[in-house]
């Protein structure tokens, strides 16, 4: 990590000595069409030293199996860890017929002196219906023709639990657990340790547990608590590895779901991912950006440029400045269009294919991800309009040469042909072991051949498609066509 000042939770002294964070382990229980499900990173089942390589993971499987469920569960983690409110559109992500979900995740931080530490935060997430003064003050700045819904829900977060191992000690101790009715959370020897004794810091603590849970937040990693710590006079190990994951969360994890993808390919919008965060432009007009963040933008743009033209030969992209105005607020902006450049000729953005577009998007966070080794990028439907030889050369050269940890979904079987099976994760029929890893594939197998054998000849110990019969297909598309 880089020296990043945090809301003024990190001390000069703790940013010199910042952790490079990779997530190992992920667990997911009744969570959407996962029952259960364990994913553990190649991090987490060999040491690797922070300097030397990269770690990806690549989750393959038929639609419906649990892939875009992983990538939906690491959006929700880095909102929480973030200090964030859970949108309201993940309140249906329990699985159906279940009272609530379980997630967790295990993270490796190395550090610059050789200290290694093991942190692992939990939590559980139900939903909950809206009071008509919630709804009213969620919709109160919606158009007069919007019609706002009678009922909506929320997420609530409950039970979350943070444990460590550290130096100091011989194995992981629960340092956070908010599952007490009696207490904000115990142990309560690690509670005066982070936030202090008194009646005062007691009544403060549920006053934020209480308001966490109205605002669908962390408890934990919520500003109201972090800074109650902090207040603290807190030096503990255990302040310090949530300021860490908290800061992970907020500037070095990315998450891209299919939400952006669909922007692109309707052509509504085209997000751009830097490390100053996401920037969304208008497909089909002009923009109009602050001044000052003109030189910024064109240094982003440069850069990816300098990699786009090694994917697509020829292509570079940049802006055209149109004019100069002022904002909503009084403030020099410049009103802008992104533009493509083919081979010296000039054209709008817009007109470039889904997939060009979707690399552009993309482009910043890949190059984040292959040269700083603590970013984590997770995207869902990576090969969505990618040339499925450049999507195996991308993935090759981060697997090769990069730094950070690259997490994938994708439909597109090339990439078996080109990176390490243990890289890889494939879906299976079964939601109560929803995610496995091949089993007795030796060296010289083509997996891309051995997952369509696996398909149909079912050696593995799950089944990892639902089969589908042909004759069947054709006679439904004829009876949906009216033929009897």
């Amino acid at each position: 990590m880089g020296q990043i000042t945090e809301q003024s939770f990190i001390t000069e002294e703790h940013g010199n000595n910042l952790p490079t964070v990779r997530i190992k382990k992920v667990v997911l229980d009744n969570f959407k069409s996962v029952g259960h499900g364990e994913i553990t990173f190649n991090c987490g089942r060999e040491f690797i030293p922070c300097d030397t390589e990269s770690d990806i993971l690549g989750i393959y499987g038929q639609n419906g199996s649990g892939k875009t469920s992983f990538i939906e569960a690491l959006s929700i983690l880095k909102g929480l860890m973030a200090g964030a409110s859970v949108p309201s559109v993940y309140a249906d992500c329990v699985a159906v017929g279940k009272d609530f979900a379980k997630l967790e995740f295990v993270f490796d931080l190395q550090y610059e002196n050789g200290v290694i530490r093991e942190a692992v935060y939990s939590f559980c997430m139900s939903s909950a219906a809206l009071t008509k003064e919630e709804i009213d003050e969620k919709y109160k700045g919606a158009p007069d023709e919007f019609d706002i819904p009678d009922e909506d829900s929320k997420v609530i977060i409950f039970d979350e639990k943070f444990s460590l191992l550290w130096e100091d000690a011989s194995k992981r101790q629960v340092i956070i657990d908010t599952s007490s009715e009696e207490n904000a959370f115990v142990p309560t020897t690690k509670r005066k340790e982070i936030a202090g004794g008194g009646k005062k810091v007691l009544v403060a603590l549920e006053v934020n547990k209480q308001l966490a849970r109205s605002k669908s937040r962390s408890f934990i990693f919520m500003h109201d608590t972090m800074k109650l710590f902090s207040e603290n006079d807190n030096k503990s190990v255990f302040f310090r590895v949530l300021v860490e994951l908290r800061l992970y969360a907020r500037h070095y994890l990315y998450v891209i779901d299919t939400k952006s993808s669909g922007f692109i390919r309707l052509n509504f919008a085209l997000p751009i991912y830097t490390t100053d965060g996401q920037m969304m432009f208008n497909a089909k007009r002009p923009e109009v950006i602050p001044t000052e963040m003109v030189e910024d933008l064109r240094a982003d743009l440069n850069n990816i440029s300098s990699v786009l033209g090694q994917l697509v030969p020829g292509l570079a992209i940049g802006f055209k400045e149109l004019s100069q105005t002022l904002d909503k607020d009084g403030d020099p902006a410049t009103v802008m269009m992104l533009t493509a450049y083919r081979d010296g000729k000039e054209l709008p953005l817009r007109d470039e294919s889904d997939g060009v577009r979707k690399i552009i998007s993309v482009l910043s966070l890949i190059i984040a991800a292959f040269n700083q080794k603590s970013v984590t990028v997770a995207i869902d439907e990576f090969d969505a309009g990618i040339f499925e030889y450049l999507l195996g050369e991308i993935l090759q050269a981060l697997e090769e040469s990069g730094r950070g940890q690259f997490i994938f979904t994708s439909h597109n079987l090339r990439p078996l042909e080109v990176i390490d099976k243990k890289f890889l994760y494939f879906t299976t029929t079964n939601p109560d072991n929803r995610y496995i890893r091949l089993k007795n594939i030796s060296a010289t197998n083509n997996l891309r051949d051995t997952y369509f054998r696996e398909i149909i000849l079912c050696e593995q110990e799950e089944e990892i498609y639902n089969k589908t019969k042909r004759f069947k297909i054709i006679a439904a598309l004829k009876k949906a066509g009216g033929e009897r």
